[in-house]
């Protein structure tokens, strides 16, 4: 007779099958994308409109101390993570089994660090220490985002994106609700993110919630099984700390050697930027499950195919959206308010990382990822940090936010280009050097022509136009791939 756990894994081994046509694995794909678009397109609109609203309350100043402390929230939390958060989006993808183990520590190690913030923020309270009391609540919001994006991870891996959205439907509501109630009575920065905080408590208790069915055992609380748990997710704890180092070391670099009104600036045109990459990041996060279990089953035809296919659709997509932000950044900015007039010189330099990030989530978050190469993306990671932190420095001492810019694009052009040095030296080489130059083709005379006409016909108009110049240069130099893409996106809709 076959036993309860025998029986678990069979039901755990035929939820990970997936299915040897390639255009249903990319419907799954699809249909998983979706809704982690829905999760982090459509439902941050009204988020995104008031965190526009909320920028021009606050000002350069207190923006400024706002990111630095969601900043130190998110890398501070992310330290105390082990990486378990990042290993667990692989490893319950890999084997069901894995999941109530890895829970526990995380859970776990959020209680740990969760008093010694609240230990942290009563100090602080008591010194009348206001910037200190602000980051302290900067590191509630990372410990309870953490949580959040792990449990997160785990419906992905399950191929339950889906139910994502009832926490983020609560979080973001909230998080309007306490934007507006902060603009409408000229609140400080201290209960605004006394705000997120508080809201961010019940859509973290739904994510978790739906994870009844993986709830820990009482053998899965004890220290051994943490140590583990630890153990095994040794490279991705590493991992980690290297990619959030990455992501924040030029706010809190910047933030060394310039006013708090420059890291607002700088922040603000990063926002901006990262609107498009946060797409592409989702549907990394939707693409890493199924490229594991295709990994896991062998199946490297399928992956490479679906990198070049997917990687096509990603660069024809990316590079309007960047000239887009270049040619049209003092239009963006103006919405933010004249406080924030400062931050277009950035965002011209800066929207060439919509491309570079976008692509480099989908090479190095999901397919290096999946293959297993996470020590190799680490050293990447981290042999870029160090360059970016000193030229940030040097560069942001000199010219202030844009000289951060600059360093920072140059930095993701280095990165993508170890990302490829890796895919090479394991055999899997990318050849999309025609489809790099027609892009850059396209771009170019996008940007041309929406310099030239923007003050003749208006910008939205010439955007339009803009986009129509791009894809008839593709139209004329390589119409197959505008065709292959649009197969993609069809398999994509349809799984046929």
């Amino acid at each position: 007779m076959m036993s309860l756990f025998d029986a678990r894994q069979e039901t755990a081994m035929e939820r990970r099958e997936l299915p040897l046509q390639r255009a249903a694995v990319l419907g799954i794909f699809g249909r998983n994308s979706l809704w982690l678009w829905i999760d982090r397109g459509l439902l941050s609109i009204g988020t995104l409109v008031a965190g526009l609203l909320l920028v021009r309350h606050l000002g350069p100043g207190d923006y400024g101390l706002y990111s630095l402390a969601l900043s130190i929230g998110g890398v501070t939390s992310t330290l105390f993570d082990l990486g378990i958060t990042r290993y667990a989006a692989r490893a319950v993808a890999a084997n069901l089994e894995e999941g109530p183990p890895i829970l526990a520590a995380g859970i776990a190690l959020s209680a740990i660090f969760f008093a010694g913030i609240i230990f942290a923020l009563i100090v602080a309270t008591l010194r009348h220490a206001w910037v200190a009391e602000c980051i302290c609540v900067g590191l509630v919001i990372g410990n309870l985002q953490r949580l959040a994006t792990i449990a997160a991870f785990f419906l992905t891996a399950e191929l339950r994106s889906g139910a994502i959205l009832s926490g983020s439907v609560v979080y973001r509501l909230g998080a309007i609700l306490v934007m507006g109630i902060v603009i409408f009575k000229h609140l400080s920065v201290l209960l605004l993110l006394m705000g997120l905080a508080g809201i961010s408590v019940p859509a973290v208790g739904i994510r978790l919630w739906q994870l009844h069915h993986l709830w820990p055992t009482k053998e899965d609380w004890s220290w051994k099984g943490l140590g583990h748990i630890v153990r095994k997710a040794w490279p991705f704890m590493s991992y980690s700390w290297t990619e959030t180092g990455y992501s924040q070391v030029s706010v809190l670099c910047l933030g060394l050697v310039a006013s708090r009104q420059a890291v607002g600036w700088f922040a603000a045109a990063w926002t901006i930027t990262s609107v498009f990459p946060q797409w592409a990041f989702a549907s990394c996060d939707a693409l890493l499950p199924i490229m594991t279990r295709l990994f896991e089953a062998q199946r490297m035809d399928v992956i490479l195919e679906m990198r070049a296919r997917l990687l096509d659709v990603l660069l024809i997509a990316a590079v309007p959206v960047a000239v887009a932000l270049s040619s049209f950044a003092p239009q963006i900015c103006i919405l933010l308010g004249p406080r924030f007039a400062s931050s277009a010189p950035v965002l011209q330099i800066l929207a060439g990382n919509a491309v570079l990030s976008a692509i480099g989530g989908l090479l190095g978050g999901a397919i290096l990822t999946a293959i297993n190469r996470i020590s190799a993306r680490r050293n990447a990671l981290a042999t870029t940090l160090l360059p970016l932190a000193g030229v940030t420095l040097l560069l942001g001492w000199v010219w202030g936010p844009k000289g951060a810019a600059v360093a920072l694009l140059a930095a993701d052009a280095a990165l993508l280009a170890q990302y490829l040095r890796i895919f090479s030296a394991d055999g899997l080489a990318l050849r999309f050097g025609r489809a790099v130059w027609i892009s850059m083709l396209g771009g170019t005379a996008m940007m041309v022509f929406c310099l030239s006409l923007t003050r003749i016909i208006g910008w939205p108009l010439t955007l339009f136009l803009g986009v129509l110049v791009y894809l008839g240069t593709f139209v004329l130099f390589a119409p197959h791939r505008l065709t292959n893409a649009g197969r993609t996106l069809r398999e994509c809709v349809t799984g046929a």
